[in-house]
């Protein structure tokens, strides 16, 4: 075992590269981990300052004030455009409406009906907006016969529902599960760079033509020692793998019974071996290290682009999603997204990476015959 050995020991003094990917990954899970843990779940309309200006007087103008009062509060202008700019400017008003005297009239004919000034700076004002909008709304669904019924419609705008939140289907806390997308997507870059970079740089090594000509004159069988490489690249793959699951555990093992975790494991698992056969393609196009790092970074992070990594996909092109389906990363995202009661329903994109892996192991195979040959 004296070439595996060696393997290892070469692949060890790349252990920066691993450290590095490494923390920055788990830096990053820290990071998102500690942010947002605590959500709003419920909305609550913000008391404004509005200014009124009603021409109008009636009845109806007179109501929508009223049902504006009970959830705002009401304060001085004057109809003078400069005058309403600098009042909002200077925040003794966060919104003003002028409310003219043919209202009734245009909200019975559905007109604009009534200018308004806000203050743009602050989203909550865009509420006065609403309230106004919702109150015609009503007016307009009670007229009849010439008038409208507006004790209705201030009963219907009193009327309250309570709202409460359900588990998901599979009972998990919302905030975990998008944890553990984020932690995961992030991995396939990780192994990616990992894998090209330090597997890519031992093969080099090993490839060097002084090593090729020591091996040709030695006793090792070329079977034996071409199984003694892969072992050592199976070796690596499987302690790099293993220290980013447990990274996951490390940092959130109480929380994995309110998540799929063996979903996460499997996936990782089948990239990870869809990733070995990748770089096994790559050391058999080139020895060339410049070429390898340019590979590492190229893929890694292209991939995580275009694949959901970086970007949701659900924010990406369906062009750019297309040429992503072209690359396993894509269809490990897919999982890592994807809620599931079974392992069955992932059946598809898991068989997607295995497919990618034995196509990328057996192009790999023919470079080496043709290099074998030449």
């Amino acid at each position: 075992m004296t070439v595996y050995k060696y393997f290892i020991k070469i692949a060890l003094r790349n252990k920066g590269i691993i450290l590095g990917y490494t923390i920055m990954l788990l830096v990053f899970a820290l990071i998102y981990g500690g942010t947002g843990s605590e959500k709003i779940v419920n909305f609550e309309e913000t008391r404004l300052n509005i200014g009124v200006i009603n021409h109008s007087n009636g009845e109806l103008s007179n109501t929508l004030v009223e049902y504006l009062g009970k959830n705002n509060n009401i304060v001085g202008t004057k109809e003078d455009e400069d005058f309403i700019k600098n009042q909002i400017f200077l925040q003794a008003a966060n919104a003003v409406i002028i409310i003219p005297e043919d209202f009734e009239e245009k909200v019975i004919n559905k007109e604009q009906s009534i200018e308004i000034f806000r203050d743009d700076r602050k989203v909550e004002t865009y509420q006065t907006q609403n309230q106004i909008n919702k109150f015609i709304s009503f007016a307009n669904a009670t007229y009849g016969k010439g008038d409208f019924d507006l004790s209705n419609v201030i009963n219907a705008l009193d009327n309250s529902v309570d709202v409460n939140f359900v588990k998901t289907s599979n009972g998990a806390n919302q905030d975990i599960n998008r944890w553990f997308k984020f932690y995961y997507n992030f991995v396939s870059y990780v192994i990616l760079a990992i894998y090209i970079a330090v597997i890519g740089f031992v093969m080099n090594d090993f490839t060097h033509m002084e090593i090729e000509n020591r091996r040709k004159v030695s006793s090792k069988k070329f079977l034996n020692y071409n199984q003694e490489i892969y072992l050592g690249q199976m070796s690596i793959a499987i302690f790099i793998t293993s220290i980013l699951i447990l990274g996951s555990v490390i940092i959130r093992g109480s929380q994995l019974s309110e998540v799929h975790f063996s979903k996460y494991v499997l996936n990782t698992l089948v990239f990870s071996f869809s990733a070995l056969c990748l770089v096994f393609l790559i050391n058999n196009i080139t020895n060339n290290k410049f070429f390898i790092t340019g590979m590492s970074t190229i893929l890694s992070l292209g991939t995580s682009f275009i694949s959901g990594v970086m970007v949701p996909q659900e924010f990406l092109g369906e062009r750019v999603l297309k040429i992503a389906k072209f690359f396993p990363t894509y269809y490990f995202v897919a999982i890592n997204n994807k809620d599931i009661v079974s392992l069955l329903d992932v059946r598809y994109e898991i068989f997607m990476q295995l497919l990618f892996g034995l196509g990328f192991l057996l192009i790999g195979l023919y470079f080496s015959k043709v290099k074998q040959k030449s």
